[in-house]
This record gives structure tokens, C-alpha cells and sequence, in this order.
């Protein structure tokens, strides 16, 4: 992970390596996070919605949940990297 915000949840954090290495994905941009309850195991990555260049995705942590923007170049890739999210975390 590089850049400034580097202070994550181990579980999330092994999977948003992993969302840095799949193909297409040009960078991961970690946004604000956000301490509440939530249903989702520590860890979790699901999709929210489609934005200009990529999509955004909540990352949920044992503290809290975390927004997350994931940059796609190119943007044709965009339902593949979507499609690898929820093979790897299931169905929510």
C-alpha cells in the first residue's frame, strides 16, 4: 500500500492488497472511515456503485466501515473487477 493512509484493519487490509494486484486496477484510493456497527465479517469488500473511472466499494473492518474508490483502466474492465469482488467475498 503506498501513500499517506496507511492505518487499516488487518483484514482489510490483506484485501485491498489484493484488489491493488488484479489486472485493470490502476490505483486504490482509501477515503474516509467511519466507525459504526455493521453485519459483515472484518474484512469484507462489497460493491456500492459505478462512478466516473472506477467504481466505490465499502471496506468493513472490525471498527467500522471504510469508503474505497477503485480506479479501472480501462473502463471496459469495470464488470470483471466486479465480478472477481464478489467471487472472492460471495454474495451480500
Amino acid at each position: 500500500m503506498k501513500g499517506k493512509h496507511k492505518s487499516v484493519d488487518k483484514h482489510l487490509k490483506k484485501n485491498i492488497l489484493w484488489l491493488e494486484e488484479l489486472p485493470n486496477v490502476s490505483k486504490v484510493v482509501l477515503g474516509v472511515s467511519e466507525a459504526c456497527r455493521h453485519k459483515y465479517s472484518p474484512g469484507h469488500l462489497r460493491f456500492k456503485m459505478d462512478v466516473d473511472g472506477g467504481i466505490k466499494i465499502n471496506g468493513y473492518s472490525g471498527n467500522g466501515v471504510m469508503d474505497i474508490f477503485v480506479k479501472i483502466d480501462p473502463i471496459e474492465s469495470r464488470e470483471s473487477i466486479k465480478e472477481k469482488i464478489v467471487e472472492r467475498m460471495g454474495k451480500s
